[in-house]
C-alpha cells in the first residue's frame, strides 16, 4: 500500500496468493450476486473486503458483481462497497426462483384472466413471440386453437402445447435451462435478430418504478432479444409481483408498450408507468 493510502479504497486488498486466482470459478456469478442482494436486505450496506471474505473470491470479482448490479438498478456504488438503491424498507427482493409447479398454482385464476385478455391483443396473421413463465404458458393455452399465427418461442412447454394446434410454431435453438425448460444462450439471442415480430409477450417476476425483473440472468438475455426485435412489447404480470424485484432487471419501464395485469397497480407504480407511456390493461 502506498504511503498515505487510506485502508478503505477501491484497491483489491486481498493478498495475491496463488490459489486465490482460481477461486472465482467456485462460486457461480448468480449465487454471488444473490448473496450480495441478501446482504443488502439484512445490513443496508456491504463492503468489498467483507464480501470477498464471505464468498471466497477476489475483491476484483466483487467489484464486477457490484458494478453489474448497479447497472441493473439494484444498488448504488459507494467508496469501498455499495448500498441498496432507494429506501430499503420499500425494496422487496425475491432471492430464489420458486419451483415451476409452485408458481403455476400461485394466482392461477388471475393468470388465466390475464391470458384471456392478452390473447385478444393478437390480430390475425401476426408473428408472435412467447417468452417463458407461467403467465405465458397460460397465454399459449388461450392461443392454442388459433390457426393463423406464426409463433416464435424459447419455451419448450409452450412449443409442445401449441404444436398440437394449427399455427406454425418455431422453437429457438440453444441450451435448455431446467427446470424452466427455457432455451437460453447466444444461439437463441442470435436467432431472434433475424426476425421481426409483430408482438412479443414477456413474463416477469417483479415490477417496480425502476423496471421489470426476472430471476434468471440467462432468461433475461433472451427476453431482451425478444424486446429488441418486436413491434409491440406486452408484459404479463399478476398483481402479487407489484413492488418486487429479482436478480436481473430486464428493461426499464419505457421499453414496454402494454402491461396486462389483474388489478390496478399502486398509485406510485401507476404514475411511473403512465409517465413512461405504458398502457395498462386490467383483466376482468
Amino acid at each position: 500500500m502506498e504511503k498515505g493510502q487510506p485502508a478503505d479504497t477501491e484497491m483489491d486488498l486481498e493478498p495475491n496468493t496463488g490459489p486465490s486466482e482460481g477461486r472465482t470459478d467456485r462460486v457461480p456469478a448468480v449465487l454471488r450476486q444473490t448473496h450480495i442482494i441478501a446482504s443488502f436486505e439484512k445490513n443496508g450496506f456491504v463492503s468489498i473486503t467483507s464480501l470477498a471474505d464471505e464468498l471466497g473470491v477476489s475483491g476484483m470479482t466483487v467489484r464486477r458483481d457490484l458494478d453489474l448490479l448497479g447497472k441493473r438498478g439494484l444498488l448504488e456504488r459507494t467508496h469501498g462497497g455499495a448500498v441498496a438503491a432507494g429506501p430499503l424498507a420499500t425494496l422487496a427482493f425475491d432471492e430464489d426462483e420458486p419451483p415451476f409447479e409452485q408458481r403455476m398454482r400461485r394466482q392461477a385464476v388471475q393468470k388465466s384472466s390475464i391470458a384471456e385478455a392478452a390473447a385478444k391483443l393478437v390480430a390475425s396473421g401476426e408473428s408472435v413471440g412467447l417468452d417463458v413463465g407461467t403467465s405465458i404458458l397460460a397465454l399459449a393455452g388461450a392461443l392454442a386453437s388459433r390457426r393463423d399465427l406464426r409463433v416464435f418461442t424459447n419455451n419448450l412447454r409452450v412449443s409442445m402445447l401449441m404444436a398440437d394446434g394449427k399455427s406454425n410454431v418455431y422453437i429457438l435453438g440453444g441450451q435448455v435451462r431446467w427446470p424452466e425448460y427455457s432455451v437460453i444462450g447466444p444461439q437463441a439471442v442470435e436467432a431472434l435478430k433475424s426476425h421481426f415480430l409483430d408482438k412479443v409477450f414477456i413474463g416477469v417476476s417483479g415490477l417496480d418504478p425502476s423496471g421489470f425483473y426476472d430471476y434468471s440472468p440467462e432468461d433475461t438475455e433472451v427476453k431482451r432479444a425478444f424486446i429488441a426485435n418486436a413491434g409491440s412489447v406486452i408484459v404479463l404480470c399478476d398483481s402479487s409481483k407489484f413492488g418486487r424485484r429479482a436478480l436481473s432487471r430486464i428493461v426499464p419501464l419505457e421499453k414496454v408498450n402494454i402491461l396486462v395485469t389483474d388489478a390496478p397497480p399502486p398509485a406510485d407504480l401507476a404514475a411511473a408507468l403512465g409517465e413512461r407511456g405504458v398502457r395498462i390493461i386490467v383483466a376482468a
